[in-house]
């Protein structure tokens, strides 16, 4: 099928459940220019232009300060411009793009993951994230507890809460703040095996993520997540995510992705097989281009 990455969402059935699609996804994707970029940077675009060669998922990392959302990987901050003497990137910021990039293409939906990247005052993080940038564009949100079909969140983000709520406030409660991944477990050690997670929803929807970013580029591939994409085959009700990104070593993650983005390009994908949202670092429209064909007969 031929097709433009920028809106390769007005060809798959508004009844397709959005996250049912084989989704590319950009990890950190904040980090065009941050702090300590040899160790912290993961792209080379900006949101908006990362949208437009295709990502429809948005790995979102941040931090409180006051009664706003600052961008973060880690201990590094993001900017908008090379000047680490610039203002720090905030969350209106990214959501301009995504604002931007919905507006001009209807069709298309934005999967948000969101996580407090500082682990401390996770409630009150949510508390902003909902009183203070959600309330003021409402309509382009889609924040229920929830998997939703495409029809439902063309035009819209839909939210993925990683982190807690304080479920006290009357402005939300659990069925519309997000589908509730707060109970994901970091995935800190060098090891094979993905990680089964269960939302806290009430249909349970149950996930399997692959996120081992403890190892070295070349153990990564070959040890967790070529064969994770192996041992893929059509959708089975269980949902999966997958992380091409590693932090392993000290290469930095522009030189782990030279290495993990060629193998990625050498293997074969199927188009009946779910492979599920794939998140990588650097990411380009040719490898986003690789995932998003296999939507399509």
């Amino acid at each position: 099928m031929d097709f433009k990455t920028k809106n390769w969402m007005s060809h798959v059935s508004d009844d397709k459940c959005l996250l049912e699609l084989n989704i590319p996804g950009t990890h950190d994707c904040v980090t065009q220019y941050v702090q300590l970029s040899y160790f912290a940077k993961c792209q080379s675009k900006n949101i908006y232009e990362q949208l437009m060669c295709g990502a429809r998922a948005l790995d979102i990392r941040v931090e409180s300060r006051g009664d706003k959302l600052k961008m973060v990987h880690g201990i590094t901050k993001a900017f908008n411009t090379p000047s680490h003497f610039s203002r720090q990137m905030d969350l209106e910021d990214v959501l301009s793009h995504c604002y931007r990039f919905l507006s001009e293409n209807k069709s298309e939906a934005i999967v948000f993951q969101f996580k407090n990247d500082s682990r401390k005052e996770e409630e009150h993080c949510f508390d902003l994230l909902f009183r203070n940038y959600i309330s003021k564009n409402p309509s382009f949100w889609f924040c229920e507890n929830r998997i939703p079909k495409m029809s439902e969140v063309r035009g819209r983000i839909f939210l993925i809460r990683r982190c807690n709520a304080d479920f006290l406030s009357k402005a939300y409660e659990i069925d519309n703040s997000g589908l509730d991944f707060s109970s994901w477990e970091e995935q800190i050690t060098a090891e094979p095996n993905a990680l089964a997670l269960k939302t806290g929803n009430k249909n349970a929807d149950e996930f399997v993520i692959m996120d081992r970013f403890k190892y070295k580029p070349e153990p990564h591939w070959l040890q967790a997540v070529k064969p994770f994409f192996d041992g893929c085959d059509k959708f089975s009700g269980v949902y999966k995510i997958n992380y091409l990104s590693t932090a392993g070593g000290l290469k930095g993650p522009e030189r782990n992705a030279k290495y993990t983005n060629k193998e990625f390009m050498k293997y074969e994908l199927s188009r009946e097989k779910y492979y599920g949202c794939v998140y990588m670092d650097f990411i380009n429209e040719d490898i986003s281009r690789k995932i998003i064909e296999t939507n399509f007969s």
